[in-house]
């Protein structure tokens, strides 16, 4: 399954209780936004699936991080693991 071009990538993902994350993220797309950056998609459980590529950024809704634009992360990559919340955005960088 092809990522679309110009998303970034989900780099790392240290959320080991995640059913996407095996040996990196396999969600198709994962969404973040929420009060601390939340990844959206994650699902707790032993289970693993998802896609054999890795995942996207398909959207953000931080509009107060420096790499949102239009509701899209401008990003590189991010990567994901424990934060505030058991899966958020550690890419998160707040606009000055």
């Amino acid at each position: 399954m092809p990522v679309s071009i110009g998303l970034p990538i989900v780099s790392s993902c240290s959320v080991e209780s995640c059913g996407y994350n095996h040996d990196g993220c396999h969600a198709g797309a994962i969404s973040v936004g929420g009060a601390h950056g939340a990844c959206h998609t994650f699902v707790d459980t032993e289970s693993k699936g998802g896609a054999d590529a890795t995942a996207a950024v398909g959207a953000c809704s931080l509009e107060e991080c420096q790499h949102n634009e239009n509701l899209m992360c401008t990003a590189d990559s991010i990567a994901v693991g424990g934060s505030t919340d058991v899966a958020d955005c550690l890419t998160f960088a707040a606009r000055v």
